[in-house]
């Protein structure tokens, strides 16, 4: 096993630890999705079909069961860096999501669905970030101080656009 399926392994595991805090009851995932290093310019393409600040991407539409793919920017290192593994674990949310056929109701708009699907993976994102700052804190004993954006919507940067410059060749 290489360290990027380590550590979605590691994630998967974290996620199944947690769903009990969104009330989610999602049986985890026997794969993985396939991750897609993509440069910027072809992920903000296919994500939202014009130039934006995204990152990381999962359709939710015309996945193929078992053959799923989730798309992260080229040049970020989820391994390395807590901002891109912390995107990575919002999106791979996303992919359990669908993998258990989370907010299907009938009756229930697009827009609907989308809310609650984006509202139980910021929750978990942001509890998985906040531990980790916890764990850096404890270890070395000062606060992590992250180049990386404070608000992080639908695997984009909302209240720095500027942040994804560091990942954007120029």
């Amino acid at each position: 096993m290489d360290s990027l399926s380590t550590l979605i392994a590691s994630l998967f595991i974290w996620i199944s630890s947690h769903l009990y805090v969104v009330k989610a009851d999602f049986k985890e995932p026997n794969y993985q999705p396939e991750i897609k290093f993509i440069p910027h310019e072809e992920l903000s393409k296919i994500a939202c079909e014009k130039p934006c600040p995204v990152v990381g991407w999962y359709p939710t539409e015309n996945q193929i069961e078992g053959k799923e793919v989730l798309y992260m920017i080229k040049g970020g290192d989820p391994i390395k860096d807590l901002c891109i593994r912390t995107i990575l674990l919002h999106e791979l949310v996303h992919f359990w999501q669908d993998y258990n056929n989370a907010f299907e109701e009938e009756g229930d708009s697009q827009k609907v669905v989308f809310t609650r699907r984006e509202q139980q993976a910021h929750i978990l994102e942001h509890l998985y970030r906040a531990g980790q700052y916890d764990e850096y804190r404890e270890k070395t004993g000062k606060e992590y101080k992250p180049k990386c954006c404070k608000q992080i919507a639908f695997g984009r940067c909302v209240n720095d656009a500027g942040w994804i410059d560091q990942y954007i060749k120029k």
